[in-house]
């Protein structure tokens, strides 16, 4: 290891060993990185090397989810397992006293490197580095920084580093990145994915550009550009602060109210099944069934079964909707089936209730990229006539499939609303829960 800190073998690119050096300098810093530009690699070397530079030091790296810790820390780890092999070759043995965990390293000099999610609560009290990974993405940032900030006050060597993709302008990295270009104490860096590309990234720009889902998501993730989230409907703040772990893996362990909202696909969209459990007054969304370029015939198959289970079902009933709402309300008649017929009132009536629940926190989703993304791409447009128009570009992912399946599962609950809730009807009274026609389907 030279002077600066970095291996002389050259694995890091020219904007990472600038980066690496200036993280040394400053007390404080932030960088605005692209996407695949070698964030984590960065972060997790920098923090084996600070840990072997200083003894009984803690350096805390903080993701937005325990998964992302997990990852970052196996970084750490393929680091650390990297200097065990180089030093035993020269007959090293500085680490043979290496311990390690799931979210934590200790090396023999007594430093530790210890992986945490963003949880307020949780990442009290300790004293040390902190670095904050993809923290625009954290869901209660401004509350976490709080929590940290006597952790790397205590000692005038102790150091803060935040690092992420941007997203919009409400959210703790916004905040540090602008007061890091007006503090002289601060460090900060800005690499897009074309200043990464000129100083020797092996990257296909074009392909990349041409994976993305939209231009709005090319401009965050790669040009790093901040979303103006003025005219948005849900913004990422809004959403993060109802996302949970709720998830499940079989609708036979739900014991609250049922409801589902189908989007159906037209064209290259996709079709969307939001399955909603209501327990007291909280919506949680259990699952999302995506059918892509599925058969009618086994759309409305898949939809009957999950009909089965559920107090009340809405769907879409614009185009080759309407088939499939006749049909189940055909099958299970039209106190259970709610076909809606979506027009721009209709849409904007929709949206305003799935809105007023994310505001009130009166739902919960579980954290995953497309859905958060389906959601955020509904924005509001003013036309030449004055009116409000909500719209959403079409992507490879769909049309905000996922984002109108929610809005219809929300309006099948009755949320806010005086709608009659039906007990569910079974087709066939002789079929149990669980049995044939449940695992004659791909479920979950």
């Amino acid at each position: 290891m030279n002077s600066t800190g970095f291996p002389k073998n050259g694995i890091l690119l020219p904007y990472q060993k600038y980066a690496f050096e200036k993280l040394n300098a400053h007390k404080y810093s932030v960088l605005l990185w692209s996407r695949q530009t070698g964030k984590s690699f960065l972060i997790s070397l920098w923090a084996v090397l600070r840990a072997l530079e200083l003894k009984n030091h803690t350096i805390l790296i903080i993701s937005p989810t325990e998964r992302q810790s997990k990852n970052l820390i196996d970084k750490v780890k393929t680091h650390v397992q990297a200097f065990k092999i180089a030093g035993a070759q020269v007959n090293e043995k500085m680490f043979d006293d290496l311990k390690i965990n799931q979210l934590e390293v200790v090396l023999p000099n007594g430093s530790r490197i210890i992986g945490l999610p963003a949880n307020p609560d949780g990442v009290r009290g300790f004293s040390g580095d902190v670095i904050l990974e993809e923290a625009a993405f954290f869901k209660d940032g401004r509350a976490v920084l709080q929590a940290i900030f006597p952790t790397i006050t205590r000692k005038k060597e102790y150091k803060l580093i935040a690092i992420s993709t941007p997203r919009g302008k409400n959210d703790i990295f916004y905040h540090l990145w602008n007061i890091a270009g007006e503090d002289p104490f601060y460090f900060r860096m800005k690499l897009t994915i074309f200043d990464a590309a000129c100083q020797g990234l092996d990257v296909d720009i074009e392909a990349l550009r041409r994976g993305c889902p939209d231009e709005d998501t090319w401009k965050t993730e790669y040009l790093c550009e901040f979303a103006d989230e003025n005219e948005t409907l849900l913004s990422y703040e809004l959403i993060q602060s109802c996302e949970s772990d709720c998830k499940i893996s079989d609708v036979r362990e739900l014991k609250g109210d049922i409801f589902l909202g189908i989007d159906v696909g037209r064209r290259k969209d996709l079709t969307v099944i939001s399955i909603v459990e209501m327990l007291g007054e909280i919506l949680y969304l259990r699952h999302l069934e995506i059918l892509k370029k599925v058969p009618f015939e086994e759309q409305f198959n898949i939809i009957d079964h999950y009909a089965h289970y559920a107090r009340r079902l809405a769907i879409d009933e614009t185009g080759i909707g309407m088939m499939l709402a006749e049909q189940l309300q055909k099958r299970w008649g039209e106190m259970k089936v709610l076909p809606v017929y979506f027009t721009q009132r209709t849409k904007e009536e929709l949206a305003s209730r799935l809105k007023s629940v994310f505001e009130d926190r009166k739902i919960r989703i579980f954290p995953e990229r497309d859905l958060r993304e389906d959601l955020h791409s509904i924005k509001k447009e003013i036309t030449p006539s004055g009116n409000i128009k909500l719209s959403a570009d079409s992507t490879d992912l769909g049309h905000a499939d996922r984002f109108w399946a929610l809005a219809l599962a929300v309006k099948a609950s009755g949320v806010d609303d005086n709608s009659v809730y039906v007990t569910p009807v079974f087709g066939n009274s002789k079929l149990s829960r669980g049995e044939k026609r449940w695992d004659s389907y791909r479920i979950f």
